[in-house]
């Protein structure tokens, strides 16, 4: 992207060939000269778009002008395009006879004017001219070229790179992981070039209009607003210090006046970094009398940071206060509302009116920008946005590298394997998450973190950490298992993870009652549970949550590193959806006891009642979660009961006494005749009911969101230990082998078409599934064969359990759940494939793909016939160990075989339309996709086998299909 864009006539190419060679040389690679065969206009391009572009894209535009710069129209439409898009403008006299005091008023009101052509030195360039390779000489002068690289840096538009490391921090990581970065890391800030142009364009823009100025970034959470305010915009306005004079950035958190990261701090810390000494006092007595007292105080910081100019250079207005508001949805939650409102107010006062003038630049989640728009204390003051999209697909390998490369020269020097890379760029694609820039810069942190002293970054460290999907579990897990081995937590998991629970929520992790979706909380380490405190330490550890000092208080703060930590935890996902109800309903007495205090503790104010009081009152039964409910709130409460309590008249009917002795009477006979069934009825009204309405019923989809689903989209129906389900789409392909490949019962090959998209579990069902399903009786429980639990495929499964298991899945949602017919399996292994497996023909490369007979077999006693390869398993391997095929799914070659719904037999009579072949004779079920224990044949997208539907060995296993609603 060019930092600077030379506008000329094309009669003055020698001139504007000399500049150039003196800004490269000075420093300033980055700029567009449409004639330079390496920046320029490429010959067949459309030279008038390419030039618009360009002068868009870059930062700051440099005039040479001339007579014949002055006669062209083409180059005047440059300054007015400049100008409309709110460029730094340089203005450079070549014509020694051409004074500023003939130059039209347009040009003359450039922000500087320069004369290279007048003065008592001058320096000569050998030009040589493109094309003809012509030598021609150019003069300019030693003093103007001086002061315009003066102007140049003054403006802000230094040659260098923003310093990193920081001096104050030598050793500082090149990635930061789920925290923002800051202005010390404006030098590893990569992927945003464009849009910071606009920004400072915009804000450019906005500093010479008329007040109000409020600028809102607006982006979805995860899209990286808090870096591109921190070390992307601000650190560049900062360099523009005769234009802009930003304050340290708030943080709203629960105080957005007088908090650690408030407005008091911000103002405070700007006099700091002026060294001019004022003392707090002062700002909070400023702060209470208003803007007017407010303004007066930020005034003296301007005229600090105006110098007095220098000869003949131009007046200048005085700069503009940046006022930053980072993470502004911060200041509409229950906790931070006695400042927040006071604060917009003081705020919206600052902005009405220059001397000096202040822009208010806000970050906010798209989703909470109404609340922001709507505000009655910023009502009338136009708000202007940027919307901040997703990172573009084709700047992540900018990212990736560019933060190492700034290490190159320095011993911390660090090779990054360039098919780390690679695998990173395949994920982060395949993933498709609002959520990949969080999770990738959290493993690349981790890599850093756990690998940086080899002198190297590869592919096999980031398959150790779990990959971007893995990186927040395989933390979590390890900080787990470091409680456990220092003793400082129980020994039994399930143990472990309620202190889990009860150290996150309500504390750090909730739940907005306006969207539903989740929120992390700010709260003090002292609020936490104590015996959650080791856990939580060692999240901090792991950099899953951050931490920070009060200054005034001397007391710890805590937070989540980022709200994506709240949707990629899959179990702390799935604790937010258990308790979201609970969690709104407190949310919404936190309110309401606010607002009946606020308004005298009158009975009007009581809203809760009926159900609705009942639920709130219930939060008495969950101390893990009430705890941030104070004396006010228990007291709205008993109002409520109170007032509810005299409104009920309630009177007992006899007659009900005599009907519910009669309905016991029946339902002892009833009872007594059928023992089993009323059994199955009771357990299913007193177990799995319950467990349906709290773990599954919110998570199953309506017929609007399956209709919405596209090719990939994933879901699960429960909140946990349930399949997680990828979308497959419809299409054709051919079943089975050609001759001369493969087996003959692969034959004949047969074009199938399946008609309707379909669900895959991603995974093969494990055993913490299949647990869930034992725990509620509606499996049996099998056998491990002392390979493991938890996340490794359930084994020595026959395929009447497998069919059971599905059919208890279709119960509890209602859908319809059931094993894949053989030729959908085979369609989702292939996944538009038409090689032997869904990732080629290779074999050698299976390792990255399978688990399957590898040199770890070996390793485990056989002496039989291997692969040429080692993929770390003797046996089972967790589900994802492995890369996954281009529909999502994991394990389709090896680790266990799996069940299908069809009958064994000859495709000579099999259906075309994906439906299971039933009208065989039904003593074997096929088996598809190899196991851990095959040879690379065996794993093929075609391979098929057959066993008995009672069959159960430990190379068994299953995954589920499910049906989709479809218009």
């Amino acid at each position: 992207m060019p930092q600077i864009f030379i506008s000329h006539s094309s009669l003055d190419n020698a001139a504007a060939i000399a500049l150039r060679d003196w800004l490269v040389a000075e420093g300033w690679d980055k700029l567009f000269l449409d004639l330079d065969p390496d920046r320029g206009i490429a010959a067949g391009e459309r030279w008038e778009r390419a030039l618009q572009e360009a002068a868009r894209r870059c930062e700051a535009v440099i005039f040479l002008v001339s007579r014949n710069w002055l006669g062209s129209d083409w180059c005047l439409n440059e300054l007015t395009l400049a100008r409309r898009l709110n460029k730094r403008l340089f203005g450079v006299l070549i014509e020694e006879d051409l004074s500023i005091e003939r130059l039209p008023r347009d040009v003359t009101s450039t922000w500087q004017l320069v004369h290279l052509a007048a003065g008592r030195d001058h320096r000569q360039f050998r030009v040589t001219m493109p094309v003809t390779g012509e030598e021609v000489h150019v003069t300019f002068s030693h003093e103007g070229l001086a002061r315009l690289k003066s102007g140049l840096q003054r403006a802000g538009l230094h040659a260098d790179y923003f310093a990193w490391p920081p001096e104050h921090d030598p050793k500082r990581a090149p990635y930061r992981g789920l925290n923002p970065l800051e202005a010390e890391d404006a030098g590893i800030f990569f992927g945003r070039e464009a849009k910071l142009v606009e920004a400072i364009d915009r804000l450019r823009g906005m500093r010479d209009a008329a007040p109000p100025r409020l600028l809102v970034i607006l982006g979805a959470s995860g899209a990286g607003k808090s870096s591109f305010l921190r070390a992307g915009v601000l650190p560049r306005l900062g360099r523009d210090h005769l234009t802009f004079q930003p304050l340290p950035v708030i943080r709203p958190e629960r105080a957005a006046l007088s908090g650690e990261t408030g407005l008091l701090a911000s103002i405070v810390g700007a006099f700091d970094a002026a060294d001019l000494k004022l003392p707090k006092a002062d700002v909070r007595k400023a702060m209470a009398g208003g803007a007017i007292p407010l303004k007066k105080m930020l005034g003296k910081l301007v005229e600090a940071a105006v110098p007095p100019p220098a000869d003949n250079d131009m007046a200048h207005r005085p700069p503009a206060i940046v006022i930053a508001i980072d993470q502004a949805e911060e200041l509409f939650v229950p906790e931070a509302e006695d400042e927040a409102k006071p604060f917009l107010t003081l705020l919206r006062d600052l902005a009405a009116t220059d001397d000096p003038a202040v822009i208010a630049i806000f970050t906010i989640r798209s989703d909470n920008y109404e609340r922001l728009q709507s505000a009655e204390q910023l009502d009338g003051l136009h708000q202007e946005t940027l919307s901040l999209p997703p990172i573009p697909k084709g700047a992540y390998a900018e990212i990736i590298k560019g933060p190492i490369h700034r290490l190159d020269g320095t011993d911390r020097e660090l090779r990054l394997d360039d098919a780390l890379v690679d695998k990173l760029l395949t994920d982060i694609e395949k993933g498709g998450s609002k959520d990949a820039l969080p999770l990738l810069a959290f493993t690349l942190e981790r890599l850093y973190g756990e690998y940086h002293a080899s002198g190297e970054l590869t592919k096999a460290n980031y398959k150790a950490l779990g990959r971007i999907k893995g990186s927040i579990t395989d933390a979590v897990e390890q900080a787990l298992a470091k409680a456990k081995k220092e003793g400082r937590v129980p020994a039994e998991r399930a143990e472990q993870l309620q202190l889990l629970r009860r150290g996150l929520i309500p504390w750090l992790a909730g739940i907005d009652p306006k969207t539903g979706a989740p929120r992390r909380r700010v709260s003090t380490l002292a609020e936490i549970p104590q015996e959650a405190r080791p856990l939580i330490d060692l999240l901090v550890d792991q950099r899953l949550l951050t931490t920070d000092i009060v200054e005034d208080t001397g007391h710890t703060i805590i937070e989540p590193a980022h709200e994506a930590l709240l949707r990629q935890w899959e179990r702390l996902k799935g604790w937010l959806t258990e308790d979201a109800t609970l969690l709104g309903v407190m949310d919404g007495v936190e309110r309401a006891s606010r607002d009946w205090n606020d308004n005298g503790r009158t009975e009007k104010g009581l809203v809760h009642g009926g159900g609705r009081l009942k639920t709130a009152e219930s939060l008495r039964d969950r101390p893990d979660l009430n705890g941030t409910m104070g004396r006010r709130d228990w007291d709205y409460l008993a109002a409520c009961r109170k007032r509810e309590t005299a409104q009920v008249r309630a009177k007992r009917i006899s007659q009900a006494v005599v009907v519910s002795l009669l309905l016991g009477i029946i339902a002892g006979l009833v009872g007594w005749i059928n023992q089993d069934a009323l059994k199955a009825q009771w357990h299913w009204a007193t177990v799995v009911r319950p467990y349906v309405s709290a773990h599954v019923a919110p998570h199953v989809l309506t017929e609007e969101d399956e209709a919405a689903l596209k090719q990939e989209d994933t879901f699960r129906e429960c909140a946990e230990h349930c399949p997680e389900m990828v979308v497959v789409p419809a299409g054709t392909f051919m079943r089975g082998s050609p001759e001369g490949v493969g087996d003959d019962d692969e034959r004949p090959q047969r074009e199938v078409t399946i008609a309707r998209p379909f669900a895959v579990s991603k995974f093969e069902v494990t055993f913490d599934d299949w647990e869930e399903c034992v725990t509620l009786e509606a499996c049996p429980s099998v056998q491990d064969s002392g390979w493991g639990t938890g996340r490794k495929p359930v084994i020595n499964v026959s395929w009447e359990e497998a069919t059971a298991y599905t059919a208890w899945l279709s119960r509890l949602t209602g859908k319809d759940y059931r094993l894949l017919s053989e030729a959908e399996w085979e369609y989702a292994a292939r996944a538009g494939t038409k090689t032997a497996y869904s990732f080629g023909d290779d074999p050698s490369v299976i390792c990255d793909y399978a688990n399957l007979r590898h040199q770890s077999f070996r390793r485990g006693g056989s002496t039989a016939a291997i692969a040429e390869c080692d993929d770390g398993h003797v046996v089972t391997a967790d589900v994802g160990s492995f890369d996954e095929n281009p529909f999502g799914l994991y394990d389709i070659h090896g680790n266990v075989w799996e069940w299908t719904s069809d009958c064994f037999g000859s495709y000579d009579e099999a259906p075309v339309d994906g439906s299971p072949n039933t009208s065989l004779d039904c003593a074997s079920r096929v088996v598809r996709g190899g196991s851990w224990s095959g040879y690379p044949g065996s794993l093929r997208s075609a391979n098929r086998g057959g066993n008995g539907p009672g069959y159960r060995f430990t190379i068994l296993g299953f995954r589920v299909a499910r049906t989709l609603f479809t218009p």
